[in-house]
């Protein structure tokens, strides 16, 4: 059943790389409309729900790559399923969209946004920028080093990636990076600009993860779990940033 759904998914590729990702964007759009609306105990419960789940994806992901069930057979089915169906220009579109994950062009961006932040005296959001990306990349690190899960088999030239593969990178600081980057416009940029950045940031994200996949640098589930990982780390510090400013607000009306 495993081989079928892999068969299918592969043949459906760039269908699935152009419907995901705008589901996604809507997804995102819809969850930042109904957070505006709920009060601030209300945020904080859905913050904790989203810690909870995201970590029990990945701890369940985790689990499953290590006893090499199901979800390793479908990873491998469909790896071997892509390598046989994808198409040259789809892999060369692929690429580009890749490298908007690669490591290097993140860490500009995150020390892009930091300086901004410092530049503007907004202290506490320069660290929440900081520590989210750099401890989400230090995480992200440990984890493979944990895991040593070797990558599918690529050979096509349009990628090329070293070093283990579960949880991806790509994936996990894309999560990190415009995860943070959609907190900050949520905070500081004008209304109506909030919602439609929130919405390409997380088209972009998913369409990152995709595209790990396509290319056969790595597994569905090193994809998923990436994301998952780095989505609880990244509401939790949102948590705790959300934290420091109310008992910062409550401070200043004691005085």
């Amino acid at each position: 059943m495993t081989d079928v759904y892999a068969a299918w998914a592969a043949a459906h590729a760039l269908l699935l790389f152009i419907l995901l990702p705008l589901l996604s964007g809507a997804g995102a759009l819809l969850f930042a409309r109904c957070c505006r609306g709920l009060s601030r105990r209300g945020r904080g419960l859905c913050f904790a729900l989203g810690i909870g789940a995201s970590f029990a994806v990945f701890l369940a992901l985790a689990i499953a790559v290590g006893s090499q069930g199901a979800v390793v057979e479908f990873d491998r089915a469909l790896a071997g399923s892509l390598s046989m169906s994808m198409s040259m220009p789809l892999l060369w579109l692929l690429s580009w969209f890749t490298y908007l994950g690669d490591r290097n062009f993140l860490t500009g961006i995150s020390v892009l946004m930091t300086l901004y932040l410092l530049w503007n005296r907004q202290w506490r959001l320069a660290a929440f920028c900081a520590i989210t990306t750099g401890a989400g990349g230090a995480l992200n690190w440990l984890l493979k080093q944990n895991f040593e899960r070797l990558r599918p088999e690529h050979d096509h030239g349009y990628a090329s990636a070293a070093g283990w593969s579960f949880p991806s990178g790509h994936s996990s600081a894309s999560m990190a990076v415009y995860g943070t980057a959609c907190y900050l416009l949520w905070r500081l940029a004008p209304p109506s600009w909030r919602l439609p950045g929130i919405a390409v940031l997380a088209a972009l994200i998913v369409a990152i993860g995709l595209s790990r996949i396509l290319l056969q640098v790595h597994f569905a589930s090193d994809v998923i779990a990436g994301f998952s990982v780095s989505l609880g780390w990244l509401a939790l510090c949102v948590a705790a940033e959300r934290g420091l400013r109310a008992s910062g607000e409550r401070g200043e009306r004691l005085q």
